[in-house]
């Protein structure tokens, strides 16, 4: 008996809010306030350069997502490209590292924003309760998960433009400070050292790509949304963090772990300050949702494939979602949540991630020019424009943040090392999996999927 396919259900918002929904989460709203406490109103010039470098990385996600429409995204795209074993490190690397890491600091973030709103609330537990509510949502289906991204993300994006206007035009009742932020405190050498915090604002768009399969349109939406999100997401950021600077001094910004919360109070009292600690709870909520609408199908199209274990490539015969994908992801963000989220590790953890998912980049781009020479003729219902130039800036910006991903030499080797380790386990893994269970070859390409299913998919 064959397995049900996914359902083509997302229209054009569907697909927005799924990359906006984890760009802008609570870890990007502290970086934001603490880059604009570092680099004053010039970081909006480093915010644009790390726009424009995002950009690039997305015209490359957008012509691998139509090319090759699969739930599997970095997976489906590098195996044709470079073969199954670099396909199974661009997904575990990039984004199961991020699920044990990043996810659980949101979550934590989150927990301790609720705690402020009702004291004695246990910051795990609210944590662990909004990753299983999120899980029922997508196991429900992609419409659900669809409408209540919508609203989610919606609520959090009105939310940071209101404190963005209020600050501006000061209509939010809070005093400005005296004296304007200097216009460079950092210097333009500043400036450019930013640019890395600016692209961790953006990081993550490409999580509309695994929902190719269940977007109605992939090859027209696929693009518009993520570059309509990045811009979004640039303009929302800038408004807001030039409003913080209005109200709260550069080194205050520069050092609170939760700058955005300084910001809010500023502007509106004890008011924004609620107003926004409920702005965190929805930012991490939109994270996690997002997380459990795009890894599973990672995994299901890895799985679909064979680089993965047959039962994380179940399609549950009512709700049409990759069931055992979803709850794998879930069980991982728990685990991590009740083992190492309060570690005080967790700032490294992400940092790894961070590195790694950058290496998931860099692969990205490497396909798109792999497969512009091997198949020519393959129909690319989005084309990078200028090809090859976005690619090869995109992986020299990659490296250029992964040499700098810290300041601190000593922390720094701790990140490098940190991925390295991540890296021996992930590639072990594929070298069992595929050269002594599966008998198949590590660098060998795959055919390009010519399948019905990605036929209909590119062109509808």
């Amino acid at each position: 008996m064959s397995q049900p396919h996914l359902q083509r259900a997302l229209g054009f918002w569907g697909a927005l809010v799924t990359g906006i929904g984890l760009v802008v989460a609570a870890t990007t709203l502290t970086s934001l306030g603490n880059a604009f406490g570092l680099g004053g109103p010039m970081f909006a010039v480093a915010g644009f350069a790390a726009l424009v470098i995002t950009t690039l990385i997305a015209f490359s996600y957008s012509e691998l997502a139509t090319l090759i429409p699969g739930a599997g995204m970095i997976g489906d795209y590098t195996a044709p490209a470079l073969g199954r074993g670099p396909a199974v490190f661009g997904v575990l690397a990039g984004y199961i590292v991020l699920v044990a890491t990043v996810e659980p600091a949101e979550l934590v973030v989150s927990g301790l924003a609720a705690e402020h709103l009702v004291p004695g609330l246990s910051p795990t537990a609210f944590a662990v309760g909004l990753t299983l509510a999120f899980t029922a949502v997508n196991l429900v289906g992609v419409k659900s998960f669809g409408r209540a991204q919508v609203v989610v993300t919606g609520s959090m994006i009105v939310v940071l433009i209101g404190f963005g206007a209020l600050g501006l035009l000061g209509l939010g009742g809070g005093d400005p400070l005296p004296n304007p932020a200097p216009a460079n405190p950092a210097g333009w050498a500043g400036v450019t050292q930013l640019v890395a915090i600016g692209a961790y604002l953006f990081i993550g768009i490409e999580f509309i790509c695994p929902m190719s399969e269940e977007i109605r349109n992939p090859g027209r939406i696929i693009p518009r949304a993520m570059i309509t999100g990045l811009v979004i997401v640039y303009l929302v950021d800038m408004a807001f963090g030039f409003a913080a600077l209005r109200y709260v001094g550069l080194e205050e910004l520069a050092n609170s772990s939760t700058p955005h919360l300084l910001a809010a109070e500023g502007i509106a009292g004890r008011t924004g300050l609620v107003v926004l600690t409920a702005a965190t709870v929805l930012a991490s909520a939109s994270s996690v949702s997002a997380i459990l609408a795009a890894v599973p199908r990672m995994l299901y199209g890895l799985a679909r494939k064979g680089m993965l274990p047959r039962a994380f490539a179940w399609v549950h015969p009512r709700f049409r979602t990759p069931w055992v994908s979803v709850l794998a992801v879930t069980a991982i963000i728990v685990g991590s949540l009740v083992t190492i989220a309060d570690s005080d590790a967790i700032l490294d953890l992400v940092l790894v991630a961070t590195v790694m998912w950058l290496a998931s980049y860099i692969l990205a781009q490497i396909d798109v020019i792999v497969l512009r020479r091997r198949y020519p003729s393959a129909a690319r219902p989005f084309r990078s424009p200028l090809f090859p130039l976005p690619q090869v800036l995109g992986i020299g910006a990659c490296v250029w943040m992964i040499i700098g991903i810290h300041p601190d030499p000593a922390t720094r080797a701790t990140i490098w090392a940190g991925a390295g380790i991540c890296t021996a386990l992930i590639v072990g893994y594929a070298v069992i999996w595929l050269k002594l269970v599966k008998k198949e070859p590590f660098f060998s390409p795959t055919p390009l999927d010519s399948g019905e299913d990605r036929r209909t998919g590119a062109a509808r």
